[in-house]
C-alpha cells in the first residue's frame, strides 16, 4: 500500500530486480538480458561466480574448469562443520494451505526464476564456446 508504506510480501525478488514482469516471455527475457551482463539463480552460485569472473576479466581460473587438477582438488579437503546445529530448511514441512498462500504471492518470482535460468544457461554456453572449456 503506497499510502501507508506497508510491507508487501508479493513477488519480492521480482520487485528488487525488475519492478513487474510484462507477462510476455519474449519481452521479459529481452529486458532482463539487456539489463544484466550475467544473471543467475542462487543455486548456481559457484558456476555463476566463474562465468562472471571470466566475462569481466577475460581470464579463466583453473578452479572454474571442470577438467583441471585444481578444480578436482578444490573440495577434497573441505569439511562440513555444523557446530551441532540442526538445519531446519530441509526438515521444515509446510501445509497444503501454506503452499497455496506461498504460490499466490510468488507467481512473478517463479517466472523470474525460470527466466533467470534460461538466460544463465545461454551465457554459460556462450562462455564455454568462446573459451573452449566446461565451467564447473
Amino acid at each position: 500500500n503506497e499510502k501507508f508504506k506497508c510491507y508487501d510480501p508479493r513477488n519480492k525478488q521480482t520487485s528488487f530486480v525488475y519492478s513487474h514482469l510484462a507477462n510476455d516471455e519474449k519481452k521479459d527475457l529481452e529486458t532482463l538480458d539487456k539489463r544484466f551482463e550475467v544473471i543467475a539463480p542462487f543455486e548456481r552460485m559457484d558456476t555463476s561466480i566463474c562465468v562472471i569472473f571470466i566475462q569481466f576479466s577475460g581470464r579463466v581460473p583453473d578452479e572454474c574448469v571442470c577438467a583441471s587438477e585444481r578444480e578436482k582438488n578444490r573440495n577434497r579437503n573441505s569439511e562440513l562443520v555444523d557446530h551441532g546445529v540442526k538445519h531446519h530448511g530441509s526438515s521444515f514441512v509446510t501445509t497444503a494451505e501454506q503452499d497455496g498462500m506461498i504460490a499466490k504471492i510468488t507467481t512473478e518470482d517463479v517466472m523470474l526464476h525460470k527466466y533467470t535460468n534460461q538466460l544463465f544457461e545461454k551465457k554459460l554456453k556462450e562462455t564455454e564456446e568462446v573459451y573452449g572449456i566446461t565451467v564447473c
